[in-house]
């Protein structure tokens, strides 16, 4: 497969008022399963409300004319395992945890070139390959597991790497930081390649039924390319061209700012125009702490967050956890998800995660 930059382009940055179609209905339903339920009684009882699921509790939080009664909670981990014991895994864990929402690791394969494929100059960025939506069947099947068993009961989100995600896994992020540098045009030609692949495996996910993405943005820390020029050509362009075409499959999206590789400076200028519902933020921007309320006046959206991994959240007790979580959520925005900066270890005590999202969903009574 080949593609202009022209065809590319008119592709996936046309624009789309369905874009938003999925949203409002997703926001219509949620307003319907929190009518109020009449329970018929000899008695004369009051009307009681349905019970709202999980999936109520995750939409309130995107309808942002009231304060939701409720903060839901997340955190996530890398399961090490693939095929049917992920399932398993992924499983587990969203019920061992109490967590609100399903969020899928894209964990299945990686982006490795053929033998035949040599990236050692710029100019090589164009053998990139496109992928097929046969390349990606690990990772689909996983997805339609657990839509299968847990879209009744919780939101599906399904983890999106960014194209600069993806190119670090085929070529060594030095090399490409490096070529950036020397030649950005001709690195483009790969990236768009990348963007291609990722959006056979989007709409291959919307097809079978994905609530929303988690949507990763790497490459502009100050350790990788911070020239906030080169980044906009050859990262944020990619990003945003392929996060809006997400945004008109499904309705519920929520973009990670990932710190895991160093951190920010300029982060409104790079950020604060990406598409998402939600976002998940690092703890700290330009060389001092983000708070969750900072995030929300920034974006105008949503916030997720507030926890550091490697902080209390990994090494304190359950205790410390509940009381470094109730910290955190006093000073917290109205519409907010209860998270971590970034997954957390595979060696976290369970009683930690457990602590703090019990914390979240009793804060607010």
């Amino acid at each position: 497969m080949t593609s202009t930059r022209r065809s590319f382009l008119r592709r996936t940055a046309s624009a789309s008022l369905a874009s938003m179609v999925g949203m409002r209905a997703a926001l219509a339903q949620t307003s319907l399963n929190q009518a109020v339920t009449k329970v018929p009684s000899t008695e004369g009882t009051q009307a009681v409300k349905r019970r709202k699921s999980k999936r109520d509790l995750m939409l309130e939080v995107l309808e942002m004319s009231a304060k939701p009664g409720y903060i839901p909670a997340g955190f996530f981990m890398h399961f090490g395992v693939r095929g049917d014991a992920a399932v398993k895994a992924h499983l587990d864990y969203f019920h061992a945890t109490g967590m609100d929402f399903v969020k899928i690791q894209f964990d299945e394969q990686q982006l490795k070139l053929p033998a035949e494929v040599q990236v050692k100059t710029p100019r090589d960025w164009v053998k990139m390959p496109i992928l097929t939506e046969a390349w990606f069947e690990p990772s689909l099947y996983l997805l339609k597991s657990l839509i299968k068993e847990a879209k009744s009961e919780a939101l599906v989100v399904q983890t999106l790497y960014s194209p600069y995600q993806m190119a670090k896994q085929a070529v060594p992020w030095k090399t490409l930081v490096e070529h950036v540098s020397e030649d950005a045009e001709s690195v483009c030609r790969g990236m768009e390649n990348i963007t291609l692949s990722l959006l056979s495996f989007v709409q291959a996910a919307s097809r079978l039924g994905v609530d929303g993405f988690y949507t990763c943005t790497q490459g502009g820390e100050t350790n990788r390319i911070a020239d906030r020029a080169l980044f906009n050509r050859t990262i944020k362009t990619y990003d945003v061209l392929l996060y809006k075409a997400v945004s008109q499959l499904v309705p519920y999206n929520i973009l990670h700012v990932c710190d895991y590789d160093g951190g920010y400076e300029e982060f409104d200028l790079r950020f604060q125009d990406y598409p998402g519902q939600v976002v998940n933020v690092p703890l700290t921007a330009d060389h001092k702490p983000l708070t969750l309320r900072q995030a929300a006046d920034l974006f105008k959206r949503p916030i997720m967050g507030g926890l550091d991994r490697h902080g209390i959240l990994s090494t304190g007790s359950p205790e410390e956890v509940r009381k470094a979580t109730l910290a955190v959520l006093k000073d917290a925005p109205a519409k907010v998800i209860l998270s971590a900066n970034c997954t957390v270890d595979r060696t976290i005590p369970m009683e930690n995660v457990r602590a703090a999202i019990t914390t979240a969903h009793e804060f607010r009574g």
